[in-house]
């Protein structure tokens, strides 16, 4: 019953919040929906359900984004965290051009983009 109430309080929140970009390409967006519903699979009991639900009414390719962690957890139960991760890293170029770079991009380069430009 918990698990029901978070995912429908997840649902409200992102219909509430207005995260839904009108720019979002569909067809990319339905793209980077079913790589990922592709790696929860079809079998995993009702927390698979629910989280095949939270893929399936998110709005955006940024909610999509902030759902790789989720999934990523999914992905633990059934393979060691390396290839796990390695799964989730795989999803990335789907979201070029649909997320903003910064959310793409490493820590480190972040930090590269923070630090000043010497001789500049």
């Amino acid at each position: 019953m918990k698990q029901f109430l978070s995912t429908l309080f997840d649902t409200v929140a992102q219909r509430l919040q207005g995260e839904n970009r009108h720019d979002d390409d569909p067809y990319r967006l339905a793209r980077v929906r079913k790589a990922m519903l592709a790696l929860v699979g079809e079998n995993g009991g009702f927390e698979a359900e629910q989280l095949r639900h939270r893929l399936l009414v998110a709005e955006s390719a940024r909610a999509l984004w902030f759902m790789r962690p989720d999934v990523l957890h999914w992905l633990c139960r059934e393979l060691d965290e390396r290839a796990a991760m390695d799964s989730i890293m795989k999803l990335q170029p789907l979201f070029d051009g649909l997320v903003e770079p910064a959310l793409l991009g490493s820590a480190a380069g972040r930090r590269d983009r923070r630090r000043p430009q010497r001789g500049a």
